[in-house]
C-alpha cells in the first residue's frame, strides 16, 4: 500500500513547520550546571556533604544556553478557554507552555533554571511530543517562580 504523501512532500511539510518555529520562536535561556566527577583519595572525605574535612565547598559552574521556543502564556487573552479544552485541563495563570525542538529538550532535561522573558521558571510537567510525521518538537509546561 502506498502512502498518501511522498517522502518529498513530508519533508516539505516538516520544513514548513521548522520555518514556522524559526519565525515565531523567541529566545529562552536554559541554565545548566556542569557535573564534576570527584574521586576521594583522602580518608577525611565526608560522602554526606561531598567534601573533605576543613575544606571550602566546591565551586559550581553554570552554563547559559540560548535556544528558540514558541511561548504560550495563560492569562486574560481570551484564548485560554479554547486551549484548555484542547489540553483537557485548566492551565493556571502563573504557568507558561513552551514548544521546543529536540536539541532544546535535551538541554531542558539537564536544566537547573529556565529563563523566559526575564523571569525564572521551573518545569512542572512531562514533555508531550509534537510533529506531523515524526517527533520534532516537545510541549513543556513551566511554572513561574515566586
Amino acid at each position: 500500500m502506498s502512502d498518501l504523501l511522498s517522502s518529498g512532500e513530508k519533508s516539505a511539510f516538516d520544513a514548513a513547520f521548522d520555518n514556522l518555529h524559526d519565525t515565531f520562536g523567541r529566545d529562552i535561556v536554559i541554565y545548566k550546571k556542569s557535573k564534576k566527577v570527584f574521586v576521594a583519595t583522602n580518608n577525611t572525605y565526608n560522602a554526606l556533604y561531598s567534601r573533605i574535612k576543613n575544606e571550602k565547598g566546591s565551586e559550581k559552574t553554570v552554563e547559559a544556553v540560548t535556544v528558540k521556543a514558541r511561548i504560550a502564556y495563560s492569562g486574560n487573552s481570551g484564548k485560554e478557554t479554547q486551549e484548555n479544552e484542547i489540553l483537557g485541563f485548566d492551565v493556571p495563570a502563573d504557568h507558561v507552555r513552551i514548544k521546543i525542538n529536540s536539541t532544546g529538550y535535551d538541554l531542558i532535561k539537564q536544566a537547573s533554571d529556565i529563563e523566559v522573558d526575564g523571569d525564572l521558571f521551573d518545569v512542572v510537567s512531562d514533555a508531550s511530543k509534537a510533529g506531523m510525521f515524526s517527533v520534532r518538537y516537545y510541549n513543556i509546561l513551566l511554572k513561574r517562580r515566586g
